[in-house]
């Protein structure tokens, strides 16, 4: 007879960004993505925000046996508890994961989990002497398009990798849009503008795919339409150069007026063989051209990639990325996105903001490993 293992025990700290709702017909989030996962049990909530007192009323409603905090030191204090799901402020993130991962605590945290590499660095060192397992919130390495465009590197279809490019432009902060007082639009909650609210998945992918560090750094960061607070970007352009000579290029922007679509995505990859396009906000369709023998018959292709749907965030890839930090925690083995990674690109945002204010490319260290 086959003995189940107790279940891990978890705490939601913050119930900010990516938290969606228990309710079943709405906010398909993190919430729903643990508390799907197999032999798992939400011991607690914590939150101490006001604004979400309408939130913590209805997970009383949805998840009565768990109990409520609102102080970080009386939940640790009153429950025993495997890993915590950290959704705060980067402001807020990375001194309460600090002292989660101080205590032994396996991390979940949602991007992003600091304001500055430095602020992260003291959480680096801890998570490595307790040997802890962290998962950082950049899930697109499990997304199914970026799987098949990797699978294409590796198999040759591009020849050696070259140049990536990514774009990710979407509506502006205004009133009316994106409230410019709230805290993702601030210095004091975020750190950063658009560059650092959404710049780590476009900067996790080019690792993934170019399987390397960057090396150095050149940005252009601007505030264009002059709504986010000042001293934040609204519109930035970064070029990345790795250590293994590929070259990147980011361009974001709070720049879409609201009439019209709400996003203008596309990625790209280029190798001396080939080069493949997607639009991850559009149909996600994979476009790939090849001159690599196999492709001969049809050297141009699109491929219709299916994405299993799941009512939590990001559907069913998004519930492996959150599987996969279960099962690191139980079985062992590394996550796709460790502290250590959420670090390296933390590093690459603020060498941008430096090469933007100095007119300097910057040369980057050696990443943390």
């Amino acid at each position: 007879m086959t003995v189940q293992e107790p279940p891990l025990k978890a705490a939601i700290v913050g119930l900010h960004i990516h938290a969606g709702s228990l309710h079943p017909d709405k906010n398909h989030g993190l919430l729903k993505s643990f508390k799907g996962q197999e032999n798992v049990e939400i011991v607690a909530y914590c939150e101490s925000s006001p604004d979400q007192a309408e939130a913590l009323d209805e997970i009383r409603a949805a998840d009565p046996d768990a109990r409520i905090y609102t102080d970080l030191g009386a939940l640790m204090t009153n429950e025993e508890f495997d890993f915590a799901v950290v959704m705060l402020p980067p402001s807020e993130a990375a001194p309460l994961a600090l002292s989660l991962a101080e205590s032994g605590k396996h991390l979940f945290i949602e991007k992003q989990g600091a304001r500055t590499a430095a602020d992260m660095q003291q959480l680096c060192d801890v998570v490595a002497n307790k040997g802890l397992v962290t998962q950082v919130g950049y899930p697109w390495p499990h997304h199914p398009i970026p799987i098949e465009m990797k699978r294409l590197i590796d198999v040759g279809a591009l020849g050696r990798l070259v140049d990536m490019e990514a774009r990710l432009v979407t509506v502006q902060v205004k009133p009316g849009l994106r409230e410019p007082d709230f805290w993702m639009y601030t210095n004091k909650g975020e750190g950063g503008g658009i560059l650092h609210m959404e710049g780590g998945h476009w900067l996790t992918l080019f690792r993934f795919f170019s399987g390397a560090e960057v090396k150095s750094v050149t940005a252009l960061c601007g505030r264009g339409t002059g709504f986010i607070e000042e001293g934040l970007e609204d519109v930035a352009t970064v070029a990345l150069e790795f250590d293994n000579g590929v070259h990147a290029c980011l361009h974001m922007g709070y720049l879409l007026s609201g009439a019209g679509p709400r996003n203008d995505t596309y990625f790209g990859l280029r190798g001396t063989l080939g080069a493949a396009t997607w639009q991850p906000t559009s149909e996600g369709n994979l476009t790939v051209a090849s001159a690599a023998p196999d492709w001969e018959a049809a050297p141009e292709r699109r491929f219709s990639v299916e994405v299993a749907q799941r009512p939590v965030y990001a559907d069913q890839w998004g519930y492996q990325f959150v599987a996969e930090f279960i099962r690191a925690i139980r079985q062992g083995g590394k996550t796709t996105v460790t502290i250590h990674d959420a670090y390296r690109i933390m590093q690459i945002i603020d060498a941008s903001y430096e090469s933007s204010r100095t007119g300097r490319r910057i040369e980057l260290g050696a990443s943390l490993g």
